[in-house]
């Protein structure tokens, strides 16, 4: 049982809408700012279906934020100020009501945004590897297995008995196989992203020029990438060992990881889309290969390049020689017929080899 001596309920909850509310308002700054890069930019380059895809993704996101923040809100408001006026611990009494309606929704919420991110990690893989379908079978399996997970511990969660704690025997197997299986799809998809891209990389190297630095925009993708996955992954690392060891610190990492999901996801947005606004001012406005360039759903605000990180201007060919010989026959036989000596015949120069002709 969770030691509600050395941390209350309802003082973890009441520090998790603290650390929400404040995670909540950088993800409505990055929100608003991956906004404005994905529709500026969708003007310049007429990219739109990416843009779209993107905004439309990042726009669930940021809503359901922040419906899971007006639900918390609310079971504040019920637990602190209707239940603590009615008894001493109130507000302990109505957080230890797992089965309530609001804390169902709230995990429902919480769910649908786990499954939102998970999905869009997957589709840029597949983009990564080519669209080739078979890449996507552990993912999809993962993602299923996820929300069978998700959604079954929230019906058990809603059928819980008065009295029973979120750490109940019936909740447990439910909660920590969705925590474990969302990880694995986000490790596993990132290692593959990156690997398909330093792979990509190897590839194209031969075709440099010697003496030609290697360009750093793939690896600024792949570091922007792997940093944004070791956040989030420690945040659900943090969250399954506090379950695991039934604290209720673990409803401080629950609530928090909501908007964290939104924070990096817009983040690797601004990054790579501001990192490439700046690379195409400066080098003149490179273009980036299609789909033979591991692109992964993210903007500059190309997906396919912004993943791929590989810019027209990043890959210098090596000049090749051409090499033109011009060669010239004359007819002494035509000349004759038309009454030409050959003393008389001008002498005409061979202009691209540079020596005189002879007749």
């Amino acid at each position: 049982m969770p030691d509600e001596k050395t941390f209350p309920l309802a003082r973890a909850e009441l520090i998790a809408l603290f650390m929400e509310s404040m995670l909540f308002g950088a993800f409505t700054v990055l929100y608003a700012i991956a906004v404005w890069i994905l529709l500026y930019r969708e003007k310049l380059r007429g990219r739109s279906r990416t843009n779209r895809m993107l905004f439309a993704t990042s726009t669930v996101m940021w809503i359901l934020c922040v419906a899971h923040l007006a639900i918390d809100i609310v079971r504040a408001v019920q637990g602190f100020v209707v239940w603590g006026a009615r008894e001493a611990n109130g507000a302990e009494a109505f957080y230890n009501i797992v089965s309530d309606p609001t804390e169902v929704a709230k995990d429902v919420v919480y769910i649908t945004m786990t499954l939102v991110a998970d999905s869009f990690v997957s589709y840029r893989l597949w983009v990564v590897w080519n669209r080739v379908w078979w890449v996507l079978i552990v993912p999809v399996l993962l993602l299923i297995a996820t929300a069978i997970a998700g959604y079954g511990a929230c019906v058990e969660v809603g059928l819980t008995k008065a009295g029973d704690a979120i750490f109940a025997g019936n909740l447990k197997p439910w909660i920590e196989s969705f925590f474990a299986l969302s990880l694995t799809t986000n490790l596993f998809a990132t290692l593959l992203i990156a690997a398909r891209i330093m792979w990509s990389n190897r590839r194209v190297r031969r075709y440099r020029p010697k003496g030609v630095p290697v360009a750093g925009s793939h690896w600024e993708v792949i570091e922007t990438m792997i940093q944004s996955a070791a956040i989030y992954s420690a945040a659900l690392i943090s969250l399954l060992g506090t379950y695991l060891a039934n604290s209720n610190a673990q409803y401080v990492c629950l609530d928090t990881i909501q908007p964290l999901i939104g924070i990096v996801f817009t983040l690797i947005i601004i990054r790579v889309g501001l990192g490439y606004t700046v690379n195409d001012s400066v080098s003149g406005g490179g273009n980036v290969s299609g789909h033979g360039a591991a692109g992964g759903g993210m903007p500059a605000v190309h997906m396919q390049s912004a993943v791929s990180g590989v810019d027209a201007n990043a890959y210098p060919l090596q000049p090749v020689a051409i090499n033109v010989s011009v060669s010239r026959t004359y007819d002494r036989a035509s000349f004759e017929g038309f009454g030409y000596d050959r003393k008389d015949a001008p002498m005409t120069s061979d202009v691209e080899s540079g020596t005189a002709a002879s007749l």
